[in-house]
């Protein structure tokens, strides 16, 4: 066989191994995402959650945003009675409800459009600087209270695209994976509890003892998250 002969089989042998080892990654992401899905159903509503309010404090949601999922147990439980009441749609004071913003349905909206809304210098995050103690630009969307700039982020993180819609399925996927990776940098109890504390201000109310529990629950159930490449697209 001639050098180039040898060159040419050299290469599309190459070419197969890269073509079977790109197989096998996607398959090792469905089986994750697989399993990322089974632990949403065990967990009755989804994952835990993203950042939110934090720092800021006081999530658009005071528990009369709407009714939380039923079963809703875990991080997800906690959220829901101390960020954003369980509703998909829920914006900071509620104002999606009779507000400033009523009308606003976030969960049909595609992360390119909540991109814009969520602009700091936009109409919503200074109606929240204004509305908020603190006076401080914040904006929180959805159940987990998610803020325009974690959710570019996690987006990216997670390699949604533009036209993703941020269904609740969405929604609570992005949570479980922002709350993976604050996991997966804490050792101990305290270093855990303080890494959800710092994403949701309103898990400052909530006892050692509970936060413990329902991080042990998350840990148990989630496992691995797909973080690359869903397959989420504007029909999600």
């Amino acid at each position: 066989m001639s050098v180039s002969g040898i060159a040419g089989f050299l290469q599309g042998y190459g070419d197969v191994r890269q073509d079977q080892k790109d197989r096998a990654e996607r398959a090792a992401s469905g089986a994750r995402q697989d399993r990322y899905i089974e632990a949403m159903g065990a967990m009755q509503g989804g994952m835990p959650s993203s950042g939110g309010m934090g720092a800021m404090g006081g999530g658009g949601g005071t528990g009369t945003a709407g009714p939380a999922q039923p079963g809703s147990s875990g991080l997800f439980g906690l959220i829901d009675r101390t960020e954003g009441g369980g509703n998909y749609n829920t914006l900071y004071g509620n104002s999606q409800n009779g507000g400033r913003f009523d009308g606003v349905n976030v969960s049909d909206m595609t992360l390119d459009q909540l991109a814009t809304f969520s602009d700091p210098s936009g109409a919503y995050g200074q109606w929240v600087k204004g509305a908020n103690p603190k006076g401080v630009v914040a904006t929180p969307m959805g159940r987990h209270q998610i803020v325009g700039t974690t959710m570019r982020n996690t987006a990216r993180d997670m390699n949604l695209p533009g036209n993703t819609k941020f269904s609740p399925y969405i929604q609570d996927a992005m949570a479980g994976n922002l709350t993976h990776n604050r996991l997966a940098g804490a050792s101990s109890p305290a270093a855990k509890r303080a890494a959800m504390r710092a994403e949701w201000d309103g898990f400052s109310n909530v006892s050692d003892a509970a936060l413990d529990t329902a991080i042990a629950q998350f840990e148990g159930s989630y496992g691995q998250p797909p973080v690359r490449a869903m397959g989420a697209t504007g029909a999600y």
